[in-house]
């Protein structure tokens, strides 16, 4: 992989943006917002059958939040990529991607009789009873917000440091606690495995970060991958 010079010039926000953007996201979505609906409803304020609207309200609080705190990240287009070009690398990108989990989960499910992580399974469920808000998290909320934190601030810092290859590896690592966290969290250590499927994902997003010192590359091939992995369910 071919590391750009650029990335270790400057950076494009100071220590507060990024410190508050990961706070609030930790704090914030993963705790609070999760606890807030759960108080709305015993406490009556939103019916069960509102829930989705609810949470779909408050992570997209979080949304806005997190874009305008670290919206300096825009100011970064190193390769000067017009929208054509994207398109053409994301298509690339995303071929190379599904290449790879084919790969990994064919290793996993040959090895541990798995075939899907807790992760997918809860989408799945949760897309049956409201697929707007599951349109809205996949393709929305989760590429922006996520290519924000654990690209643009956590692979961007640590590129800065000249911290190449860790650089890539603890983003895409953090990347992939994050989608089986809540099997940790209830014991189901089996879902491990799956967190090399999810840091493949990251390690791409990275590469094309790298490749186009753009942001904007990064959260597109993550709508596009997950738009698709969302039309499947619809097949299902």
């Amino acid at each position: 992989m071919k590391f750009r010079n650029e990335f270790e010039l400057s950076l494009p926000f100071n220590w507060r943006q990024p410190v508050f953007a990961l706070l609030f996201y930790v704090i914030g979505y993963l705790f609070l917002i999760p606890e807030l609906t759960g108080l709305a409803i015993v406490l009556g304020f939103i019916a069960e059958a509102d829930v989705y609207l609810f949470n779909g309200i408050l992570i997209g609080i979080q949304l806005v939040f997190t874009v305008f705190i670290m919206s300096s990240l825009a100011n970064e287009n190193v390769e000067k990529w017009t929208w054509s070009i994207r398109f053409k690398e994301i298509l690339k990108f995303v071929f190379f991607i599904y290449i790879a989990l084919i790969a990994i989960n064919g290793l996993i499910s040959q090895f541990t009789a798995q075939s899907t992580s807790d992760n997918q399974l809860l989408i799945m469920e949760v897309f049956k009873e409201a697929p707007l808000y599951i349109i809205f998290v996949a393709v929305i909320f989760a590429p922006i917000v996520e290519e924000i934190l654990f690209r643009g601030i956590i692979y961007r810092t640590l590129r800065f440091h000249k911290f190449k290859y860790i650089a890539l590896i603890v983003s895409s690592f953090l990347f992939g606690v994050l989608h089986v966290y809540e099997s940790i969290l209830v014991g189901r250590y089996e879902d491990l495995w799956f967190i090399l499927v999810y840091m493949a994902i990251g390690w791409f997003m990275s590469v094309i970060y790298e490749k186009s010192g753009d942001i904007l590359a990064p959260i597109a091939l993550h709508m596009v991958y997950n738009a698709i992995a969302v039309l499947t369910l619809f097949l299902i």
